[in-house]
């Protein structure tokens, strides 16, 4: 048995290194199967077969009378009796009384109507049309110079904003913008200038050989001047 075993034991050492790590691993393996097949087998054969106990309902005759947990006991409810209610078989009858007949009638008032003058109105005299004067003028034109001069004749300042001061012969428009205080007078230049208020516009505004009158309008486009 001891030779069995040494020779064995050579032949094991002689294996390679996966074949020796093989070897006792498959023993395991195979081991831990039978243990998994014999343990179940003697657990069955050693244990008795469980009898299942029979389900026993109750019957109607021996089944048991609830105790109450509280004894209250409930009066028994009397109703009350039921009157007889009087119906009448028949309703009074109703007698209207007596209506008042008047003795005298009072007569209706007559109007009589006020007698209206007969004297034709006054005729009034007929109003006077308002012929207002300009709040803002032009004074001066120079053409050459290009340049216009305009004045506030009013005691008021003037807000020139959407004013406009027009060329009529070529139809150049500068528009205006600032305050104009009373009497004063504002120099407006078609391109630029000192001092006064300049129209930055790209031409000559006015006409040196023809008639060109300056225009002077307010923001709702009325003409207020012109000149000459």
């Amino acid at each position: 048995m001891n030779s069995f075993l040494a020779e064995l034991r050579a032949a094991y050492l002689r294996q390679g290194q996966l074949v020796r790590i093989l070897i006792p691993g498959s023993v395991v393996l195979l081991f831990c199967c039978l243990c998994s097949i014999l343990i179940p087998g003697l657990r069955l054969r050693g244990s008795p077969s469980p009898v299942p106990s029979p389900v026993v309902f109750p019957t109607e005759g021996t089944q048991a009378t609830p105790t109450p947990l509280f004894g209250f006991e409930f009066s028994t409810f009397t109703p009350f009796p039921t009157s007889t209610l009087f119906v009448p078989t028949t309703f009074p009858t109703f007698t209207p009384t007596r209506t008042l007949t008047p003795t005298q009638t009072r007569p209706a008032a007559t109007f009589t109507p006020v007698p209206t003058d007969t004297v034709p109105p006054t005729a009034l005299p007929p109003s006077a049309t308002a012929t207002s004067a300009p709040s803002v003028t032009i004074i001066n034109v120079d053409k050459a110079a290009e340049y216009a001069e305009i004045q506030n004749l009013t005691q008021a300042p003037v807000d020139l904003r959407g004013w406009r001061l027009v060329s009529e012969l070529g139809n150049e428009t500068c528009r205006l913008r600032g305050t104009l205080e009373p009497n004063e007078i504002l120099r407006i230049w078609s391109r630029t200038g000192n001092p006064g208020f300049d129209c930055r516009l790209g031409q000559a505004m006015w006409s040196d050989n023809q008639v060109d009158p300056a225009v002077l309008y307010n923001p709702l486009g009325e003409e207020v001047s012109r000149y000459p």
